[in-house]
Formats: C-alpha cells, structure tokens, sequence
C-alpha cells in the first residue's frame, strides 16, 4: 500500500529539473516575508519547540519565565533579520552564548530583535553595522545555556534592556508571518501545571530567595522537589521537598538526575544483536549495569547502548531509571493494528526534518524518509539509524505527494504546481514522467488507490467535500461526496485490507475511520496518542491494512 499521511502536502524537491548540489543545512526554502518583515530561518527548516511565558526550565540555569520562543534547527542554519536596522550587540553572555541585538523602527515605534545562542555573534555583522530584512547575520549554534542547537528569539518594544518583551509568535502573526506555520512541526502551547526537579549534590532549601535567609532544610542529591512553571525570584527556584517549602539555588535544581543512566540492568542478561531471543549474543550483562541509553523498542525488546557497546535486551531484565529522559520517549510510535499502545518505537532523522512515508524498495512495507534541503535520505527499515540511500532533486520549495502512479508497488514523487502535478515514475533525479491538470490551485489534495486497482490517483477536498478522480488525467471527479466536518484534520488508507483508500478524520488524539468512499459515519473510532503528535499512515508490517504511527517530539 501507498503511505498516507494528513492531507496537507509535503514541501519538498521539484522532481522537473536535474538534481542539484545540496543546500544549506535543514534548509527547505525561502524565509516568510510579509512587506518589510521576514522569518528568522527558513520556511521548513525548523520546529517550534518551546514557546512564550512560564515554564519548567529545561536545563540547570535555564530561565522559569520564557521570554521568547524557541526554534530549534540544525548546526549552521543561516539566521537572517527579521527586519531593516542598526546591530546594536554582538557579544558573548553567560546565558544567552553568543548573541545579537538589532534595533528597528516597525509600525512607527521602537522594536528590538534578540538572536542567543548563536554560533559566531560577530562572524557575519558588527555593531553599528546596518542590516536588511532577511540579511544572513548569524549561524545556529548551541552556545551558552541550551540543551541543543536552536535560536532563542525574543522581541522587545521601547528600550535595548529586554524589560519590555512580547510573545513572538502573537506579534510577527499580526503582521503576516506565522512563525509555527512556517516550522516543520510546533509544540503545543500548553504549560504543565506543575514542574518535577531533582537536587543537584547536597542542597539548601532557604525560607527567602536569598543567599542570607535562613536555611530550613538541606536535601541530598537526587531529591525529588517540585515546583510551578516561572517560579523563580533571582537566582532561586521555588521548590517543595522532603515535607518542607522554601527555595533552592538554581545551580541546585535540574528537570532531571544527573549522572543516572537512562536504565539499568536487573538480572544476568544476554546483550543480543537482534530483538529476539535467537539472535546473536554479544554480551553477559550483569545485574547493576548501567544502559547508558534506551534508544528503540520493538516486540518487548530494546535496543540500548552500554559501556560503548549497542545491542538488544529483553524489557523484563532492566528497569528505567525514573527522573531520566529516556530515547523510547519520542520519535516514531508504530501501532500496526488500531489499538491504543505502540508496538514499535524508533528514531531516524532530527525533530526539525520533514518526513515522509513510502514503499521505497517495492517490498510492501512502508518505511520513512527525511527531507533535507534538496536532499531526500530513505531509509527502508523501521529501525532507529541512519538512511540507506541518498537522492537530490531539483529545486526547494514545490509541493511533493508520495504515491504509487504506475502501479509497480514502488512509491514515488509527485510535484504540484498550481493545479498542475508533474509525476515521477522513480525516485531518482531527472524530469516527469507526465504531466496533469486538476482541481484548482488552491484546493486541498489527497493521493489514494480510490478503485483498488493498484494505482494512486488524487482527490480534491473543498471543506468536506471530496471529488475523486480514478485515473491520472485532467478533467471532472469519478466521485464527490461528504464526509467529516471542513476543520477536520484528513486521513488516507485502506483500513479493512480490501485493496481500497478510503478516508478517516482526526480530532485530536481520536481516530474515525470510514470503510467505504460514501458519506455517513465513522465505522471504526478509537484514541491513539497524544495532542501535538504528528500522525502518518501506512502498512508497516506488509499485512495489507493501514495503520498508524505517530511521531513524537
């Protein structure tokens, strides 16, 4: 079967020109603009991972209160400036790593753009420099606080000293940029109510956030404590532990325990280079060893690293170390039947690619592939690692479709242009194989196997009103119908295994999928997930039914 993912397109390579050298790092196309505003990163080469206002710091040291957002991309992605003006700082800081300020004069007043972590603060501006919008200022980097490769940007009205900020994305979508439409994936803006820490080493918890006040208990290292998202006064944390309420040294407070392995080994147990109990032995593991990492999962089994060693262990031999972010907690969750627990979890590619599922090697299963710049890295295992083969195409910036358009059980590209779809027979680079029209450009499309005869062909949604079209050629719908409701999130797949696509609609972690292309009710409903997981469809064991998987941030 074809990959079905949400209706929305993929932005991808245009398969019409011969490939090209790649791109920049994570780069998939222009920066948004609105008049004389522009994003801070690439359309497509980014995710929203943490927004604007209180918060459970992230790291020791981190801040309680966000006063900007996050967009997290890869090492080397080129910032530019979000608008015309005058670089006022390009300095190190303790906090921010190297970091740029630039002052502009937007809608008639006095705004400052703030760019932390960067790689070189003064590698590609100087102060007093004058900069454009969307001029290269800057690479990301990880420097200061920060747990990963991103660029912190924050927004400040009136004054250079960051006492007035406002959220970001609120402020650049009021004027034509949408900085979470434009990432490959945003995190939903939804504060925990409560904050877990754990104590850094012998720790003091004070009556007062002051270094003078009185010390009403000490706790020892790993102590749970917990807190409330922005409770921080100076350089001390409000916290509750061991039956007493007071605060913490910041330096004092980490979101985990540092130093404790992701798990740990329960009894004597074989290190094995497979899931399963007949794969090869690599190791006798002994009770207390340290798993350094627990990076995949799959039929009770995981896959974990120890003492530089990689291999397999059966879930009933170790535990996972609580208070430790372990890898089986995001990436790819693979259902293959319509229940509520994953029976795979992996990873492949970075949290800020785009992905994309197909039947790449012909062998009836779908697999994953990442999209980087105008470089497409396939993989054909759901197996955590790197990509089997390397393909580069054309140009950033098309709307790409994945779809079997021959009918030989190989999935391939299709690129839409307007209401045009240039169609590849190949995932190679070079030209289309053919050329349609239909719809409209502005419409919504979903690729199935609408009449089971092997072949992908489109179909148009307007609100919830679909026209499919059985073969690929211009002209009017085989089929309208009504399903869903227009603000529905849509889903493609053959669900009963008949051979058939039909549709199913998502509404937040709840699933209703139809059996039949005809209006009427959902024949199957279930929950699966969480809100802000992103979903994909496809066969992934090659038993002829589409299921789920989610990918987890």
């Amino acid at each position: 079967m074809s990959p079905r993912s949400r209706s929305w397109p993929y932005l991808a390579a245009a398969l019409l020109a011969p490939a090209l050298a790649l791109a920049g790092p994570a780069a998939t196309g222009a920066t948004p603009r609105a008049g004389s505003l522009s994003g801070p990163l690439d359309r497509d080469g980014y995710a929203l991972t943490s927004h604007y206002g209180p918060r459970c710091i992230p790291t020791v040291l981190a801040s309680t209160f966000h006063k900007g957002v996050d967009l997290g991309a890869s090492e080397g992605s080129p910032i530019v400036s979000v608008a015309p003006g005058t670089v006022v700082r390009t300095r190190p800081d303790a906090v921010a790593g190297q970091w740029i300020l630039i002052e502009h004069t937007i809608d008639g007043r006095r705004v400052y753009s703030s760019y932390s972590h960067v790689r070189d603060a003064d590698a590609f501006v100087r102060e007093g420099w004058h900069v454009n919008a969307g001029q290269k200022i800057a690479e990301v980097s990880s420097t200061g606080v920060s747990t990963a490769p991103h660029l912190h940007l924050e927004i400040w009205l009136d004054t250079p000293d960051g006492r007035n900020t406002v959220e970001p994305v609120g402020w650049f979508r009021g004027r034509g940029i949408d900085l979470a439409a434009a990432a490959t994936r945003a995190m939903p803006w939804a504060p925990p109510a409560s904050c877990t820490y754990y104590a850094v080493g012998s720790t003091p918890i004070r009556s007062a956030p002051s270094a003078s006040s009185p010390v009403v208990a000490t706790v020892g290292n790993h102590t749970p404590m917990s807190s409330t998202p922005g409770a921080k006064t100076g350089d001390f944390i409000a916290v509750s532990a061991a039956g007493v309420s007071g605060w913490a040294p910041a330096g004092n407070v980490s979101p985990e325990r540092l130093g404790v392995p992701e798990g740990t080994v329960t009894r004597t147990t074989t290190l094995r280079g497979g899931p399963g109990a007949g794969t090869r032995a690599l190791a006798t593991l002994a009770p207390g060893t340290a798993l350094d990492r627990v990076v995949s999962f799959q039929d009770d089994w995981y896959q974990v690293h120890t003492s530089g060693r990689a291999g397999w262990v059966h879930g009933r031999d170790f535990r996972m170390e609580e208070g430790v972010s372990q890898g089986v907690e995001s990436g790819f969750f693979v259902a293959n039947s319509f229940r509520s627990t994953a029976t795979r979890i992996f990873d492949f590619g970075e949290y800020y690619d785009r992905f994309l599922a197909g039947d790449w090697d012909g062998d009836g299963t779908d697999t994953f592939a990442v999209r980087r710049g105008n470089a497409f890295h396939i993989r054909n295992s759901l197996t955590t690692g790197g990509a089997d083969r390397l393909v580069q195409y054309g140009n950033p910036g098309d709307e790409l479709y994945v779809g079997d358009w021959d009918g030989d059980g190989i999935d391939t590209f299709a690129v839409r242009r307007g209401n045009q779809f240039h169609i590849k027979n190949s995932v190679t680079s070079g030209y289309a194989d053919r050329v349609i029209t239909y719809g409209d450009p502005g419409d919504d499309i979903l690729v199935g196997d609408w009449d089971g005869d092997g072949t992908d062909t489109f179909a148009v949604r307007r609100g919830n009103r679909f026209h499919v079209k059985n073969t690929l050629t211009s002209g009017y719908a085989d089929l309208a119908f009504s399903y869903g409701n227009p603000g529905d999130e849509v889903l493609v797949g053959d669900w009963d295994g008949n051979g058939t696509d039909t549709l199913g609609v998502q509404r937040s972690i709840w699933f209703h999928l139809r059996n039949s292309l005809t209006s009427g009710v959902a024949d199957v409903a279930f929950g699966y997930g969480n809100p802000g997981d992103e979903t994909f469809v496809g066969d992934w064991d090659g038993d002829g039914t589409d299921t789920f998987t989610l990918y987890r941030m």
